[in-house]
């Protein structure tokens, strides 16, 4: 029962966090942006949690579809979807190919992780896959390059 309630907490979190997101910040006054920007950083860090604790791939992908429809997540957030489902899921190769498509979409920023992960998981060489997907950094620092 627990596990059943966490996933439908992180779908539920996913769809709220959606909403507040979704709704016009320009008609809000300056206590109700402070207040709407709380709920947000607080939902991002309860939906983070969610992420880290939940065992069922099938929810991780509901949200990650949910948000592949909206378009509202951070991309460090989608990404420890990913990883997440991933790493609960090392041997299916089509996850990799989703996470991959997604990093693709950014053009450069994770065209080498990208590429790197096909190279992994065209070989069948799965273990290497999950190892390199967990590492791959949610946020670029491009001070360095």
């Amino acid at each position: 029962m627990r596990k059943r309630m966490m996933a439908l907490t992180l779908q539920k979190t996913v769809e709220t966090l959606h909403q507040w997101i979704d709704q016009n910040w320009s008609t809000l006054d300056q206590i109700e942006l402070k207040t709407t920007r709380e709920t947000v950083d607080s939902l991002y860090n309860k939906l983070i949690s969610e992420i880290d604790h939940t065992d069922n791939s099938d929810h991780l992908l509901e949200a990650i579809n949910y948000e592949l429809t909206h378009f509202f997540l951070s991309i460090p957030c989608v990404m420890k979807m990913y990883q997440r489902l991933i790493w609960l899921n090392p041997s299916n190769r089509f996850y990799y190919e989703r996470f991959t498509d997604y990093l693709l979409q950014y053009g450069p920023d994770w065209e080498e992780e990208a590429n790197t992960l096909i190279e992994l998981y065209m070989k069948e060489d799965l273990r290497k896959a999950c190892e390199f997907t967990q590492k791959i950094e949610q946020v670029k620092n491009f001070e360095n390059k």
